[in-house]
């Protein structure tokens, strides 16, 4: 990496690292003042003790530069805390602890912090939420992490001179979790991949439903049982009855948002009800980088496999004066009976979500010109004409987002794989749709209509030919 050339690595004896691990109480607090010596830290105050903070034994610190550049540091107790080597290899980007320590860091006085044992060194972008640099031992923190956390260094700006972790990173990294999820599951559990696959749509999709907060009656008691499980999952060894206990949140789920993919199905149950499976999923589950959920990310992670499905990927919509011309010559007589369609084999996944907010725009648009029509609102209006201008009134104009889904939108998929992508964008979007409209929801619109399958092309005779030849 480019930032690390030609700074001096930090030279701590081995025998110091091991007196560092071992120690305790105040004996704890010498070696940790000795550390921020060590790396030039003149000016380090203790951060107030949180419950959290108080409950893992951790001892969090805030160090300034001179020139008020800042670095968090939190010391962690050895035992709770995972290599970050083996992290990675998970794709994942926190262990139970680093995940549930980072809520508690506040960027306004510095967007980094570095966890550590003094054994193991976790260095994170509190804003990106990602691991940024780590060492799985000292000699590695020494040679590849203390050159830009010494404070001179710091107050030269050498911590936001490490690059962002791109989007592409992070897109294969989920890709690669997801793939990893499906090939165990279709080896443990005999499960077929489109059936793996909507186990691990439903984690994806639940982190929206609960960061979006659209189902206000019900949200909030099913997600107190959900941490309950990720709990059980991270606390137990041994986590009896996790399995039925998801099981049953999930048809829940079903019975109280109506999003598809929890649909009860009895091979999904089949597989969850292993209690090592459901406890493992719950256990990596909340340790992504919730940044690993943005639709940008999520639909780069497809960009995998067929060169076409990859095109599709990164197709841009183009535009199409024959669509905004239907659009734009909608009235308050046709808007209930328009269609738009569109063809992902053509058009790709992003035309989706454009088309589908132009759609929804076309209706706010014409709703607002048949508003400016009516009197003003003092008009007294006798009980018929009232009922004569309420019946007057599209469906269309009631539920927007429904109508869309119910007759308005129609997505043309040719497999499996493009049907999946297209319905988990959607579900995306809907999902922070209804949260921009602040509009209670209490189910979530039917999608059966919006997906057609695409009937196969019908070869020419040419083409016959030229494949029997």
């Amino acid at each position: 990496m480019s930032v690390m050339h030609n700074r001096a690595s930090l030279q701590i004896p081995e025998s110091w690292w091991k007196w560092a691990q071992a120690s305790q109480g105040i004996e704890r607090f010498r070696y940790i003042e000795d550390f921020f010596h060590r790396l030039g830290w003149k000016s380090f105050v203790p951060l107030p003790e949180t419950e959290i903070i108080k409950n893992t034994n951790t001892l969090s610190f805030l160090l300034t530069t001179e020139n008020g550049k800042g670095l968090h540091i939190a010391i962690v107790p050895e035992h709770l805390f995972t290599l970050p080597s083996k992290i990675k290899n998970k794709n994942l980007d926190f262990c139970p602890l680093s995940r549930l320590l980072l809520e508690e860091f506040s960027e306004k006085h510095s967007p980094y912090i570095l966890m550590t044992d003094f054994s193991k060194f976790h260095l994170y972008s509190i804003p990106d939420q990602t691991l940024i640099l780590w060492a799985d031992y000292p000699a590695q923190f020494q040679m590849e992490m203390a050159p830009l956390i010494l404070a001179p260094y710091v107050d030269n700006g050498s911590l936001d001179e490490i690059p962002p972790t791109p989007k592409s990173t992070m897109a294969r990294e989920l890709r690669d979790w997801n793939l990893s999820w499906v090939k165990k599951l279709q080896q443990i559990a005999d499960l077929a991949e489109e059936k793996a696959n909507i186990i691990i749509d439903r984690f994806l999709i639940l982190h929206h439903v609960f960061s979006y907060r659209i189902f206000w009656k019900t949200q909030e008691f099913l997600e107190e049982r959900l941490i309950d499980l990720v709990d059980m999952a991270i606390t137990q060894h041994e986590p009896e009855g996790i399995g039925e206990h998801l099981i049953a949140l999930f048809h829940d789920m079903w019975f109280d948002w109506r999003i598809s993919c929890f649909q009860i199905d009895t091979e999904i149950d089949r597989v969850l009800s292993q209690d090592e499976t459901s406890a493992e999923l719950l256990y990596e589950y909340p340790l992504l980088s919730p940044h690993k959920f943005d639709i940008p990310v999520l639909l780069e992670s497809f960009n995998y496999g067929d060169s076409l499905e990859r095109m599709r990927v990164r197709m841009i919509p183009e535009p199409n004066p024959d669509r905004e011309a239907y659009l734009h010559t909608q009235t308050k007589e046709t808007i209930d009976q328009a269609q738009i369609e569109v063809d992902i084999s053509e058009e790709g996944y992003r035309a989706i979500l454009f088309w589908f907010d132009r759609l929804i725009k076309c209706y706010e648009m014409l709703e607002a010109k048949e508003m400016e029509k009516l009197p003003p609102e003092n008009t007294l209006d006798d009980l018929w004409s009232w009922g004569q201008r309420h019946n007057d009134t599209p469906i269309t104009f009631r539920n927007k987002i429904q109508q869309a889904c119910h007759h308005g939108f129609r997505i043309y998929y040719q497999n499996a794989r493009q049907l999946r992508i297209a319905r988990l964008l959607l579900t995306i979007h809907l999902i922070q749709l209804y949260s921009e409209s602040k509009h209670p929801l209490e189910k979530f619109p039917s999608m059966e209509h919006v997906f057609v399958k695409k009937p196969e092309p019908i070869p020419s005779e040419r083409s016959k030919r030229i494949t029997a030849s």
